[in-house]
């Protein structure tokens, strides 16, 4: 499951030139993102730029369903993962432009049931903390409870309780999509009205993106929708509805341009007043600063800070407004650049990382930076970092096979391992054995989270989830001072989940 920062920064190098100029060249636009598509394997891309309130180009390449006659349009829907977030900090803002709520009102005078890990922090946290990931939590902590489980929203929440915060309240980055969900909530209990309804009546209907939606249940081949694809396999849908307010949202091109267009208008879309301008302001203001590392010194760039569900940065001298998504078979963007009066949108329903290289080509088209530059300029690091995924994938099943004790034996009967442990945050995990083989399902997660272990060395199996975006990994079990089996832990390294979280003790 990729996020914003990651895709973000492995996905972009660029060079500088000074040579003035300020319009797109759509037809060398068209060319590249065909020459894109193909060089990074896509199945379906959807492009769309608005300048200046006028829509300047959409094209669509690809297909809904890999190499069928389901072709891709500005129509077609997508799961736009967590471009998700600035609808719910838009929904926020609007119960604040009501009078209903405050963005430093307490989490807790309207959710008197939500509960933290540290006491303090479950008293102080305001309504902003939850929105621009500084509530004391490393980034992604507390995801594998919502992906791919049957636990409910409120579940979620309740569980995360048992999270220790790693991060310095208010004083660290961690990029939360727990918080974003407890804004969810918020939402609920301030107007009366579930997340959902909220989204599709205040923001869906008056913006008149008639096709979006906040779920993807009821989805099928036969409509105008893009399947997930891996590399140009398509995979099953995954409900992200118990963590809607961070992730659910599926929509177009067409749809998306009218958001942009929303927030490039200072709130305003026709005669509708969606957010204040004050309000507005707020949520696009500064609230944590994220190191920019050496992407500084490949973009230009001087800062990149946390907004209310946005990501705020400078680039050539203009500030930047943007966020990314991403899921199983979905990568998204969006970017405002209020200076220039542009807003930008990319869809793609596979997993090529060149978001950030398209948006570099058309901010360097508006704003002087593009000439003498080429193909290889925008998007060569990327594609040599796309080329070289099986290379680095042999890599680490090569280090598994290294660093295997050849010719050892488990401590125990293989019997013995089997039963129902249980993760005080996560829930239970089943290990049974079949027809002489060890079977493990994390059953929150049985659809995704099921493997056979296959014996490494000592008490360490390894495996791999049904899940086919997870790498292989380890399962070591852990005995006591009697010889039994006392639990088991995961080791199973990915940029999107901290199995490492998890330890489950036997039932």
């Amino acid at each position: 499951m990729k996020k914003f920062y990651i895709t973000f920064i492995t996905t972009i190098l660029f060079v500088f030139s000074v040579n003035a100029q300020d319009t797109l060249n759509t037809t060398e636009l068209d060319s590249l993102l065909n020459r894109a598509f193909s060089d990074f394997e896509l199945t379906g891309l959807s492009v769309g730029v608005v300048k200046d309130s006028q829509i300047v180009f959409t094209k669509s390449y690809g297909y809904r369903v890999w190499d069928t006659n389901k072709k891709i349009n500005s129509e077609t829907l997508f799961g736009i993962a967590s471009l998700s977030k600035a609808f719910t900090a838009a929904s926020i803002g609007m119960l604040v432009d009501e009078g209903k709520l405050s963005f430093d009102d307490r989490v807790i005078d309207h959710l008197p049931w939500f509960d933290l890990y540290d006491p303090y922090i479950t008293r102080e946290l305001r309504i902003e903390d939850l929105l621009t990931h500084r509530a004391g939590y490393r980034t992604f902590d507390g995801d594998l409870l919502w992906y791919g489980s049957n636990h409910s929203r409120e579940e979620i929440l309740n569980r995360f309780q048992k999270m220790p915060n790693r991060n310095g309240f208010r004083n660290n980055y961690g990029y939360s999509n727990i918080m974003f969900l407890a804004a969810g909530e918020v939402i609920e209990a301030v107007s009366g009205m579930t997340w959902d309804e909220f989204i599709n009546e205040r923001i869906f209907k008056p913006l008149q993106m008639n096709e979006s939606t906040t779920t993807n249940a009821g989805f099928n081949e036969t409509m105008n929708i893009a399947l997930p694809h891996l590399y140009r396999e398509p995979v099953d849908f995954i409900s992200y509805d118990n963590i809607a307010p961070a992730a659910s949202i599926n929509s177009s091109v067409d749809d998306l341009l009218k958001w942009l267009n929303m927030w490039l208008h200072d709130g305003t879309i026709g005669e509708n007043q969606i957010l204040s301008k004050r309000t507005l302001n707020r949520i696009l203001s500064s609230y944590m600063a994220i190191n920019v590392g050496h992407v500084k010194n490949v973009m230009g760039r001087h800062f990149m800070n946390t907004g209310m569900g946005w990501f705020l940065s400078d680039s050539k001298g203009r500030k930047v407004i943007q966020h990314g998504g991403g899921l199983p078979g979905f990568i998204s963007n969006v970017t405002i650049v209020p200076e220039e009066k542009l807003g930008i949108v990319i869809l793609m329903n596979d997993m090529g990382f060149i978001s950030g290289s398209v948006v570099n080509y058309i901010l360097d088209s508006y704003t002087g930076f593009k000439e003498e530059k080429n193909y290889n300029d925008y998007f060569g690091g990327v594609l040599k970092y796309f080329i070289g995924r099986e290379t680095r994938e042999a890599a680490y099943i090569n280090e598994l096979d290294s660093l295997q004790v050849q010719n050892t034996n488990t401590s125990l009967n293989l019997t013995d391992y089997a039963g129902t442990y249980n993760d005080e945050m996560y829930g239970d995990a089943s290990v049974e054995l079949i027809d002489g083989e060890l079977k493990l399902t994390l059953i929150p997660t049985k659809g995704l989270f099921t493997a056979e272990l296959n014996h490494y060395h000592y008490d360490t199996f390894r495996f791999r989830f049904a899940d086919p975006y997870l790498p292989e990994g380890l399962v070591t079990f852990e005995l006591n001072n009697k010889g039994g089996v006392e639990g088991f832990k995961i080791d199973l390294p990915n940029p999107d989940f901290h199995f490492s979280n998890l330890h489950f003790i036997k039932q």
